[in-house]
Parts: structure tokens; C-alpha cells; sequence
């Protein structure tokens, strides 16, 4: 299939839409904690070398389509119009409020509405278990570990050298699975099955947002992040990137079908906060008022900021058909 000029501006508004929103999921925790260590040179060529070989996997095991067959439900449009450029730029609005916005119920379920059910109900099974999983994590099995997290004596002091290396493993881990769930809300745009020159320009397009990413700190959704408890610590955002990515892989495997990585996110980070506050109501002597109010603002403002992008996100995705067919006419 021909590539027209939509399809271009769509996958260059989805690139920079997408990777821009969900910098906050995949990257928050790994920008906020080498802020100070790591050369932004350094965290670019890590984070573009690691694309590079998850795009090009995907392209030569799916026979050119490098969305790693999460398209299959998702048909390529006979004609792709200038009405569909319209998620990703809502995407790009929606991003500098700073709402951490579902980018696959904005983007995919504009092209086939009719799987956005689907989509919800993956979506709604990936925050219960990761929420689950936090809760575990954080307040049951690897409470050791927890009081090891906490365990700061000065905000300078060095950093454990085997801890550094365990978070670029485990965010190395949680960046290939993102792409390979999320990276159909991009390619959507393109036909479903490129040629190598192509896919090559493709690449150099996304290293490029990475890059932009990088050099400005994660962008105003960073913010989601930093409101949780210790986030910035080397240690704590190597666990949060690794249960993630157990989330996802677990995910990957259950179904080629895409799921909202942003609601497994913001479920993982709410099962995380609310263990955390209730140990430290246990063994506080203060009573449960002190914590509660705070816990209840940041995750209320999360479910808020989540709710009204998701929204907006069905309101968009579920009348972008109807206007094809309205300007058609």
C-alpha cells in the first residue's frame, strides 16, 4: 500500500503524542533517579540502542510489521483522512495538562470503534492485577525490601553500584515490553507491513523523540511521578520498573490484544502508595488521619486527571467515524 501524506503526519503526531504521554509509565522513574548520575548522552544512546533492536525484531519476526501483530484487530482504513490525525493532537493537548491519558483508547479505538469494549475490559484486568501486584509487592512479600527502600541516610550519598546496574536492567526490561504493547498506537498509522528503507526512517524518528524526551526531563506528566512516595530513589524506581514490566510480559503473553499500559501504570503506582501508607500507619502512633488525607488527593487526582482522558478519548475516538462519513458525504 502506497504511504500518503496522512499517514506520514499521523505516525509523526503519534511518535511524538505517544512516547511524549507515556514517558511517564516507562522512562518517569529512570529520568527522575539518573537525573544527577547520568550523562543525557549516555541515557540516549541506552534508551535508542534498545528501540532499535525491539523495532527491528519486531519488523523481521512479524514479516515487516514491526507492531508485533497487535494489529490484527485493527484494519488498515481504505482511506486514511485528515479526521484521524485528530487523536494524536488531542493526545498532544491532553499530555501538556499533564493527563496521564489511555493513548490506546484514543488512537486505536479511533479506527475501529467497535473494540473499544474489548479494550476495556483488558485495560480494567491490567490495573486489578497490577494493582494487586503492588499491594503484594510493597506491602506483603518483599516487605524486607520495602525497609530497605526507605533506608536514605543523606540525599547524597552513593549509590549502591549493583543497585545502578539493577535499574538499567530493569528498565531496559520494562522499555522493550512497552514497545511491544504500545507500539501499534503508532504504527497504526502506516500500512501493516513496510519496507526496510522505511522501517529504518521510522526508527530514526522515534531515537529522535527519545532524544527530545531525554534532554528536557520526562515533560509536564513527570509530575504523576514525582507525587509518589520516594520515586526518585535509585532502588525504589528499580523495583517499580520491574514489576511493571512483569505486569506487561505477563500481559504480552495472555493476548496479542493491546491494552492501556497507562491504567496498568497508574494501578501498580496505587497499589505501591497504598501499602505504604498503611505500614506507616501500623507503626505510627499518630492515627490514620495524617495519612489518609494526603493518600486520598493523589489518588483521587490520578483518577481524575485518567477519567477525564479517558473521556475525552471515547467522546474523540467514537466520533471520529461518524465525521468520516459526514465530510465523505
Amino acid at each position: 500500500m502506497e504511504i500518503t501524506p496522512w499517514m506520514l503526519i499521523g505516525f509523526l503526531l503519534a511518535a511524538c503524542s505517544v512516547t511524549a504521554n507515556d514517558s511517564l509509565q516507562t522512562l518517569g522513574s529512570y529520568l527522575t533517579s539518573n537525573k544527577k548520575c547520568t550523562p543525557k548522552a549516555v541515557q540516549m544512546v541506552f534508551l535508542c540502542s534498545i528501540t532499535t533492536v525491539v523495532l527491528m525484531l519486531g519488523w523481521l519476526i512479524n514479516s515487516g510489521d514491526p507492531s508485533w501483530g497487535r494489529l490484527e484487530s485493527f484494519p488498515q482504513p481504505e482511506y486514511l483522512t485528515w479526521a484521524y490525525i485528530i487523536p494524536p493532537v488531542a493526545l498532544l493537548i491532553l499530555t501538556t495538562w499533564g493527563a496521564p491519558v489511555s493513548t490506546s483508547f484514543l488512537v486505536l479505538s479511533a479506527f475501529v470503534p467497535e473494540q473499544v469494549s474489548t479494550l476495556l475490559e483488558r485495560s480494567v484486568s491490567g490495573y486489578l492485577l497490577a494493582l494487586c501486584l503492588g499491594l503484594a509487592t510493597w506491602g506483603i512479600g518483599l516487605w524486607l525490601l520495602d525497609c530497605l527502600l526507605e533506608q536514605r541516610n543523606h540525599p547524597d550519598s552513593d549509590v549502591n553500584k549493583l543497585w545502578y546496574f539493577l535499574q538499567w536492567c530493569s528498565t531496559g526490561f520494562l522499555w522493550s515490553l512497552w514497545m511491544v504493547q504500545d507500539l501499534a498506537n503508532i504504527f497504526i498509522f502506516l500500512p501493516r507491513s513496510i519496507g526496510f528503507v522505511p522501517m529504518l526512517l521510522c526508527i530514526m524518528v522515534l531515537c529522535a523523540g527519545l532524544c527530545a524526551l531525554v534532554s528536557i526531563g520526562g515533560g509536564p506528566i513527570q509530575g504523576v511521578l514525582r507525587s509518589k512516595t520516594n520515586t526518585s530513589d535509585l532502588r525504589a524506581a528499580t523495583v517499580i520498573d520491574l514489576m511493571f514490566g512483569i505486569c506487561l510480559l505477563y500481559e504480552a503473553r495472555l493476548s496479542t490484544f493491546p491494552l492501556s499500559t497507562t491504567w496498568v501504570f497508574l494501578g501498580l503506582l496505587g497499589g505501591r502508595e497504598i501499602a505504604l501508607v498503611l505500614r506507616q500507619q501500623s507503626s505510627s502512633n499518630e492515627g490514620s488521619d495524617h495519612a489518609i488525607g494526603p493518600l486520598g488527593k493523589i489518588l483521587s487526582d490520578d483518577i481524575w486527571k485518567a477519567g477525564v482522558g479517558l473521556f475525552v478519548s471515547l467522546m474523540i475516538a467514537l466520533g471520529i467515524q461518524p465525521l468520516i462519513t459526514l465530510t465523505a458525504n
